[in-house]
Order: structure tokens, then C-alpha cells, then sequence
């Protein structure tokens, strides 16, 4: 389970995210909707303890996630940008990072081997980071969030930079994760992904936390067609009444 209990985060006289309070129930999809600047990314940063909270607490299975590798392996995480070390292969990053997480080394070969077919980065595995694609990179940080079979997975804008056909391989496949047993907190801005995907999602705009729902509730509680409508409305409401 992933909780955030009244999490609040300033950076000096700007209050990035105000008084947050959700939890993500085991094997449930959450997602986090909001524009870019919205407070996701901080949130997350928080929760798996690149950031310290100003107040609140953000759980992960019960722990308050610090720069300890054993907490560490309670959750993969998908970062939205994808700063990698460019002059190690894809190969050769994958294998340190299991290796550090305590992958079995003939395991970690089959899996490195099995994903990189799967997300068509085979030819290139061998290759420098630093002559990937963003997509590319994308694809490789993606295996490195699974490859320890963590029960939780953070994932911040996990389909962009991919094309169409592997955005909707990775829709297919935290869905297929999901089913498994994972915990999935992830955040886009991307109404159509969230609507196709999550279980419960959250709307988010300025640091706060406007509602949460199901996708269809929030479409009937707004009167509108579909979630990129009920999004419209509930942040235009927010806005007209602050």
C-alpha cells in the first residue's frame, strides 16, 4: 500500500503541494492527473525519498522511504526524465542496477534479455545510452523499475517519448502488473491514459488535491463526456471559485 497522509512540500515562499492526503490500495492503479507544474512529480520525489516533505507523511508498505537500498527494493521507479549515464551500455546499466537490487546474475541475464526483446531495444542493448532516443531511454528505465519484481511501482509520465504502438504496450503491461498484484502510483497529464488505465484517479492543480474518484465517477459527477471534459470542469471550477 502507498499512503500520503497531509503531505505538504515548500520551496522557500512557494508551497509546491498543500495538505495531500491519498493512499493507493495493493493491486490498484492510481493515478495522479494534472498539468505539468501541478505538484505530481514532487509528490513522487517525496514519496520515494529524493524530496523531504515540509509537513506530512508519504508511506510506502508502512515505511518512510529514506537513501536506504533496502527500503529501496520495496518499489521500481520510473523517473519522467531520463538522465542516464551515457557512456555505459543499456546492457551494462541494467546489470549493475540488478545487481544491486539482488537480482540472481543468470536471472538478471534472462530478464535484460527478455525485455529488451520485448520493447525492441535488442539491436541497440549494446549500445552507448548516449546515442538513444528519449524513447529509447524510456524503454530501458522502464525494464530497470520491474527487473526486481518490486511489489510497488512508481511511474512518473511513463508513456511519454514513446510512440503510439509501445505507449500502448506500456498501458498494456502496468495493466497486466496491476492484475499481478502490484501497487501502481503513477502521474500524467495525459487524460486518455488515465481514463484507459486507472482504477482511482486524483485530479491535482497548483499543489492541491481537488478530487478522486473513478474515472466514471468523476465523468457523472461533472455532467460530462469523458474524463478529459470532467478534468476541464473540476479545475475550472476550482479556479473560478479561489
Amino acid at each position: 500500500m502507498i499512503e500520503i497522509k497531509g503531505l505538504s512540500k515548500c520551496f522557500g515562499d512557494i508551497r509546491a503541494v498543500k495538505d495531500v492526503d491519498f493512499q493507493v490500495e495493493d493491486g490498484n492503479i492510481f493515478c495522479l492527473l494534472g498539468s505539468n507544474g501541478a505538484g505530481k512529480t514532487t509528490i513522487i520525489k517525496t514519496l520515494i525519498g529524493l524530496l523531504e516533505g515540509s509537513e506530512g507523511r508519504a508511506l510506502i508498505d508502512g515505511k518512510v522511504i529514506r537513501n536506504d537500498v533496502r527500503c529501496k527494493t520495496l518499489f521500481g521507479y520510473l523517473p519522467e526524465q531520463p538522465h542516464l549515464y551515457e557512456r555505459l551500455t543499456g546492457r551494462e546499466f541494467l546489470d549493475i542496477m540488478g545487481s544491486l537490487k539482488g537480482v540472481d546474475k543468470e536471472k538478471l541475464d534472462r530478464l535484460i534479455e527478455r525485455w529488451s526483446k520485448a520493447l525492441e531495444l535488442d539491436r541497440r542493448i549494446d549500445s552507448e545510452m548516449g546515442s538513444y532516443s528519449k524513447g529509447m531511454k524510456q524503454k530501458v528505465l522502464f525494464i530497470n523499475a520491474i527487473i526486481h519484481d518490486p511489489p510497488n511501482l512508481i511511474l512518473d509520465e511513463p508513456t511519454v517519448g514513446l510512440d503510439p504502438r509501445y505507449s500502448q504496450f506500456m498501458k498494456k503491461k502496468i495493466r497486466e502488473l496491476s492484475r499481478d498484484g502490484k501497487t501502481v502510483l503513477m502521474s500524467t497529464h495525459i487524460t486518455s491514459v488515465a481514463e484507459e488505465i486507472a482504477d482511482v484517479v486524483g485530479i491535482i492543480d497548483r499543489g492541491e488535491l481537488l478530487t478522486v474518484g473513478t474515472p466514471k465517477e468523476l465523468v457523472e459527477r461533472t455532467g460530462r463526456n469523458n474524463l478529459e471534459g470532467a478534468f476541464v470542469e473540476v479545475i475550472d471550477d476550482e479556479r473560478r471559485n479561489a
